[in-house]
């Protein structure tokens, strides 16, 4: 059974097979859609990268800093131990993130098969 990222991850592989397919028919060459079918990829893995990162706590334990004499912000005094405990935690990785791999993967060997061709 087939979860709904890995449906919606097929169907935008099998989209893209049809627009390169429909581009053919009009008359394009296979490398136009190939590169198209590429580019579009590399943007997904892109979009996936950067939804993995969103989830890694990158920024926990960042302060601001204070000129002199001011008072301390209200959330400014963090544990150290609290901050290692949320960088330390496991990646998550979403099922959007997991659809942009894919579908991303799928599209860039799809325009590379039919760059070849």
């Amino acid at each position: 059974m087939q979860k709904n990222w890995q449906r919606w991850g097929t169907g935008v592989i099998a989209l893209g097979i049809l627009v390169a397919l429909v581009m053919r028919v009009l008359g394009r060459p296979l490398m136009e859609s190939g590169n198209l079918l590429f580019m579009v990829g590399l943007v997904l893995l892109v979009v996936g990268a950067i939804l993995i990162l969103a989830r890694g706590h990158l920024f926990t334990g960042w302060r601001h800093r204070r000129r002199k004499g001011m008072d301390a912000l209200p959330g400014e005094k963090v544990d150290v131990h609290d901050v290692a405990t949320v960088k330390n935690s496991p990646i998550r990785v979403t099922a959007g993130a997991r659809f942009s791999l894919l579908s991303g993967t799928g599209l860039i060997v799809v325009g590379i098969i039919l760059t070849l061709i």
